[in-house]
């Protein structure tokens, strides 16, 4: 039994899923053919232990008790949305605080007046060269 389609309509047949014209053509295939009787006996094993050996939990409270708490909470957050939050406000205020700032900074910046170096300052810099081949990098610091 190779074909995929005939084994997951076996296991529909077995779960009682199939309409009733795909039915009655597996029950017809069941009669001729062993291995698809011995499947679905198979499956029809594992679907027993499961069912039998399946554990089960029981809740102290009742499915009321459970209901009425998932109402209080949507109740109370429903109140929660329905007022206007006052770090919202703040968090949208900064919103645009934060892009300004930035630009003051880089108009403050390009404001500065400019410094010219002398030659004299160029020959006391000190530089510093670093080479790794093992990275392929090369870092050159001048102070």
């Amino acid at each position: 039994m190779k074909d995929t389609q005939v084994i997951l309509d076996l296991q529909a047949y077995v779960d009682g899923e199939l309409d009733t014209a795909r039915r009655a053509e597996v029950e017809r295939l069941l009669t001729g053919d062993a291995e698809a009787r011995e499947l679905v006996e198979g499956l029809r094993q594992v679907a027993r232990l499961i069912r039998d050996h399946e554990p089960t939990s029981a809740v102290p409270e009742t499915r009321e008790f459970y209901w009425s708490q998932i109402q209080r909470r949507i109740a109370a957050q429903e109140s929660q949305t329905s007022r206007p939050q006052p770090a919202a406000a703040a968090i949208n205020w900064l919103r645009w605080l934060a892009p300004a700032l930035g630009v003051a900074a880089v108009a403050v910046v390009l404001a500065m007046p400019k410094k010219e170096l002398s030659g004299q300052e160029f020959a006391e810099a000190t530089t510093m060269t670093f080479h790794s081949d093992a990275d392929g990098l090369t870092l050159h610091w001048i102070e």
